[in-house]
């Protein structure tokens, strides 16, 4: 059985969409996402993002990338690669820090579309219980295949 990796990550933006700090951040997203559906490991990313859900679960004011990929290779060629790396660089210019982890990944099988109620779980998982085969992060994806 075929496998696929999902992608959430949370930010929270430091100022409202409106104002002019955060134009170059929205001026960017539709250039940054159509790289990501061209690159050869995207598979699916979600376009109408459930504001009223994400406010219910964290709080007003996040945004959230929800995505699959076919593999972490793929997600991390995406993401260290220019000019998504250079984007990254500037995070700090338009989100505030998170002071748990905002970045989770999660294995799904082949035709299963996560929901923002599952990357909900994950993120809690990873930031509860800490990495493993259910929720991990970038730096943890390497785990032991026998966890003792």
């Amino acid at each position: 059985m075929k496998r696929r990796l999902a992608q959430f990550d949370l930010v929270k933006p430091k100022f409202p969409k409106c104002d002019p700090r955060m134009e170059e951040f929205y001026a960017s997203t539709g250039y940054i996402n159509g790289i990501a559906e061209k690159h050869s490991g995207f598979i699916w990313r979600e376009l109408e993002e459930n504001q009223p859900l994400l406010d219910q679960l964290w709080g007003e004011g996040y945004l959230y990338t929800l995505s699959l990929w076919r593999d972490v290779e793929s997600l991390k060629d995406f993401l260290y690669n220019i000019p998504h790396k250079t984007l990254m660089r500037r995070g700090g210019d338009w989100f505030d820090p998170i002071s748990h982890p905002r970045v989770v990944l999660w294995w799904v099988e082949e035709g299963h579309v996560p929901t923002l109620r599952e990357a909900h779980s994950r993120l809690i998982q990873l930031y509860e219980v800490g990495p493993s085969h259910d929720a991990f992060d970038l730096s943890s994806c390497e785990l032991p295949t026998v966890l003792y």
